[in-house]
């Protein structure tokens, strides 16, 4: 079999074995429900009412999406004051914050099903190399040749 035919499947296997981890498993879910009550807790701590926050799930994504009534002040904070998108956007795994009153626009919501992949293209490639820098390089067997 071909050196590329056996790196495609490679490549193949890694990107599905991605995609199970994320969907059927549940784990892209599992990830976004977690995140989704650490940024309840997070806005709780503003102590501002009526503001809710829910992740987006359309597709899943590591993007909060904030609700309610609150000023720009109160949004972004002044100087050393924390705001309710400090709050949020500090929380490790949240990638942005948006309220429901903004313009859509403003930054693209990048899947975190593409995130996945990505990362298990990347590893796939690091090990790729390794095995080459490694492995690859076949050995002269003596020095005279």
């Amino acid at each position: 079999m071909r050196r590329s035919v056996k790196i495609a499947i490679g490549l193949l296997a890694t990107l599905v074995m991605g995609w199970i981890y994320h969907g059927p498993l549940g784990r892209g879910q599992a990830l976004v429900d977690m995140l989704e009550g650490q940024a309840k807790v997070a806005v709780a701590q503003a102590e501002l009412p009526g503001i809710k926050v829910r992740m987006i799930r359309d597709p899943l994504a590591r993007v909060a999406r904030l609700s309610g009534s609150a000023n720009d002040l109160q949004r972004e904070g002044l100087g050393g004051q924390l705001g309710i998108n400090d709050f949020v956007r500090d929380l490790p795994g949240i990638s942005s914050v948006r309220w429901d009153d903004e313009p859509a626009a403003r930054s693209p919501v990048v899947p975190l099903l593409a995130e996945t992949e990505l990362l298990a293209l990347l590893a796939y490639l690091i090990g790729l190399g390794l095995g080459w820098l490694l492995f690859g390089r076949r050995r002269r067997e003596s020095f005279l040749d």
